[in-house]
Formats: structure tokens, C-alpha cells, sequence
């Protein structure tokens, strides 16, 4: 084991955080998904849940309004509802997707916690402790996060930016440095100091890649929906076209949505592997590490 173990605490340029976070993720696939199926699989099947509605929702809803154009009292009624449904579906999938990725997110972190306190072996029950007491806490950090990142981006596009780069280290802060939600906020900014434009190149390449590669997911239903939408221009039925949204579009939209919030634990482990390289920058916590080791050896 000792020979497949990844140093996390140690300086790594772009090249070398992108190879290693494959490397762990692949060396460690089992475990992970073990713990993550105890620790987030009833969120994740909510989430699934909520995605199919949200899908359903606004694909029905939006043909159903193009059919009753001609009607006006029907368009007002229908617009009502087409709003309405709209916005429920949203926010049960806001929810959803805010409390699953509370639950992936503590996981993955926590899962390197106890991979590096136990020189390559994740244990699950530690693992799933760690969770149990602080994913709520992970939630809160998501929606501060997500809010201050959307007003900066509302006031001038690049503070926004500038503050998710910075902020996306919280996570990785609080969980290894065992510091409050506020102490996490406040020593992110001074860790990524004079090392901004490298986190956020490493940031933007991971999260490119893991954008592309989710979209494999997304391919059956874009094939899909091609394929049934020039079977139905073939029957002369586009005066139907809510059609277009049956039940096999829905699902296939589901699970592309799902592999995307999969492949999303590649940018968390690589947002890891980023701090790490920042915190040995600042603190060189791995080397004297392995002083220390030398010395009681």
C-alpha cells in the first residue's frame, strides 16, 4: 500500500494535480463509492427524483403553452401555471442538488482525511462519522459560497470570479485544518495570496475536463431527442410536439444530469490536491512531516 500512497501534502504544478487526481480516484474507485452510497445515497436518489420532475416539468409545460397560443384567456391561465411549475420544479431541485452536494462534497473530503491518517487506507465508519457531524455545516458553506459568488458576478463579473476561486478552498480549510465556517472564510483569502491566477488555471482546466468528459452523459439524449424528432416530422404528428417529452427523454436527461454530478468528484478531489499545493507554499506542513517521521524513526 505504502508504495501506491499519494503524498498529498506537497507542491504540485498543474500537470502533476490533474495525473494524481486521477490516479487517487482510480486507486481508490471501491472504497469511495462504497462510502459514498452509505453517505449520500438517499440524497442522491432524491436528487434523481427531483431532476426527473424538474425535466418532465418544463418540457411538458413549455409545449402544452405553444398549443393554446391562439386562446388568449388560455395563454394567461397557461402562462400562470407554466411559471409556477417552472419555479417548483426549480426550487425542489435547488434543494435537492444543495444537500446532495453537501453530502459528495464532506464525503470526498473527508475520505482523503482518512486515507492520509492512515497511509492509503480509507475507513469507512471514520469516514462516515465525519460526515454525519458536518455536512450540514458543508451545506452552509455551499449556499456562502454560491451567494457571494452570485452578487459578485451580478455587480461586475470578475469579483465574482475572483471570490468562487478563492472561497472553493474553504472546504478543503475546514476539514483539514479544523477550523470553524468563519475561520475557513477569513484564512482562504490569505492562503491563495500571490497564488490566485495558478489556482485558477488549475481550477479552470479541471473543471473544462470534467465538462467535456460529462459530456458522454448528455449524448443519448441529444441523440434521442434528434432521432424522435424527425420520426415525428416523418408522421406529420408536430401539431403534438409535447410529444418530443415523453418519458424516454425524461429519463435520459436524468441520467446525463446524474453522470455530470458524478464526474464532479474529479474538480473536488483536484480543488484538494490545489490546496495542498498552496498550503505547502505557505506552511511547508509535509516537510516537516517528514522530518519529524526521520525523527522517530
Amino acid at each position: 500500500m505504502f508504495d501506491k500512497y499519494i503524498q498529498f501534502k506537497r507542491e504540485r504544478e498543474i500537470g502533476e494535480t490533474l495525473s494524481d487526481t486521477f490516479k487517487f480516484i482510480r486507486e481508490n474507485i471501491k472504497p469511495l463509492f462504497k462510502i459514498l452510497t452509505k453517505t449520500a445515497g438517499v440524497p442522491f436518489i432524491i436528487l434523481v427524483f427531483a431532476i426527473t420532475y424538474y425535466s418532465y416539468t418544463t418540457g411538458k409545460q413549455s409545449f402544452d403553452l405553444m398549443s393554446i397560443l391562439n386562446d388568449s384567456q388560455q395563454v394567461s391561465d397557461g402562462i400562470l401555471d407554466f411559471y409556477f411549475s417552472i419555479f417548483l420544479g426549480a426550487i425542489i431541485m435547488l434543494i435537492a442538488s444543495a444537500v446532495f452536494y453537501a453530502f459528495l462534497v464532506s464525503t470526498i473530503h473527508y475520505s482523503v482525511k482518512s486515507y492520509m491518517k492512515n497511509e492509503g487506507t480509507i475507513l469507512t465508519e471514520e469516514v462516515s462519522l465525519d460526515v454525519k457531524q458536518n455536512w450540514l455545516n458543508y451545506l452552509g458553506m455551499s449556499f456562502i459560497i454560491g451567494i457571494l459568488t452570485f452578487i459578485g458576478i451580478m455587480l461586475c463579473f470578475l469579483p465574482g470570479i475572483y471570490i468562487g476561486v478563492v472561497l472553493t478552498l474553504m472546504y478543503s480549510i475546514y476539514a483539514f485544518n479544523n477550523l470553524s465556517i468563519g475561520e475557513s472564510f477569513s484564512y482562504s483569502f490569505q492562503l491563495i495570496k500571490s497564488n490566485w491566477w495558478m489556482s485558477f488555471f488549475a481550477m479552470l482546466i479541471t473543471y473544462i475536463l470534467v465538462y467535456i468528459l460529462s459530456l458522454i452523459f448528455q449524448l443519448p439524449a441529444i441523440i434521442y431527442m434528434f432521432v424522435k424528432g424527425f420520426a415525428i416530422s416523418q408522421e406529420g404528428s408536430l401539431s403534438d410536439p409535447s410529444s418530443m417529452f415523453d418519458w424516454g427523454y425524461v429519463i435520459l436527461t436524468a441520467i446525463s444530469s446524474i453522470g455530470q454530478y458524478l464526474f464532479y468528484i474529479i474538480f473536488i478531489v483536484a480543488c484538494i490536491f490545489i490546496y495542498f499545493n498552496l498550503n505547502e507554499k505557505k506552511n511547508q506542513t509535509g516537510m516537516y512531516d517528514e522530518i519529524n517521521s526521520l525523527g522517530n524513526r
